[in-house]
């Protein structure tokens, strides 16, 4: 190729290098910022019993995703204000969770948060009773392959409870995530 043309292309490829090295730099940086959460299990549980007077119950089922296996949680709901524009009630929660693998090894964790609890007030859309929630899973000790698990680490949580209009119990699903560094 002849200089003028190789200096002409190198001109107008130059800059346009730059630009890709500094959108591959700063793409990276994003990601490394801005880590996807990812799924440490997905639960899904069929309510069992709920006394709507005290708020408590449980609930049992299955969990799929880096940990399979069943799943036993003892809830407390507890309403803590009067019903929102969307005709809610605001609630939080605390309970006691164990997850049971296919080798028969557990863990244990605490989940408390907060959710939106629909009743069917007049003007609520919602079909059924129940709704969504966030919170954490803390975890508080593990057995066989989950003993080393380091106690106290934090899993995020989110939800959705819905028991159908008819006023039978109904189901529960949960996406437990982690980052990527979360201590195991």
């Amino acid at each position: 190729m002849p200089r003028p043309i190789r200096t002409a292309c190198l001109n107008v490829f130059r800059p346009a290098a730059a630009l890709l090295v500094l959108a591959v730099v700063f793409s990276a940086t994003l990601r490394a910022d801005d880590e996807e959460r990812r799924l440490l299990f997905a639960q899904r549980d069929a309510v069992q019993a709920f006394d709507t007077t005290t708020g408590k119950g449980f609930q049992t089922g299955t969990t799929n995703g880096l940990i399979s296996g069943t799943s036993f949680v003892k809830f407390q709901f507890t309403v803590v204000g009067p019903p929102g524009t969307d005709g809610a009630l605001p609630i939080t929660f605390s309970n006691t969770v164990i997850i049971t693998d296919l080798d028969g090894d557990q863990l244990f964790f605490d989940n408390t948060g907060t959710g939106k609890f629909h009743v069917g007030f007049p003007g609520d859309t919602f079909a059924g009773v129940g709704g969504p929630l966030t919170g954490t899973y803390v975890l508080t000790g593990g057995t066989g392959k989950f003993a080393k698990w380091k106690v106290g680490s934090t899993y995020e949580y989110h939800a959705i409870a819905a028991n159908p209009p008819n006023g039978a119990l109904g189901n529960v699903y949960v996406q437990v995530t982690f980052h990527d560094h979360d201590p195991k």
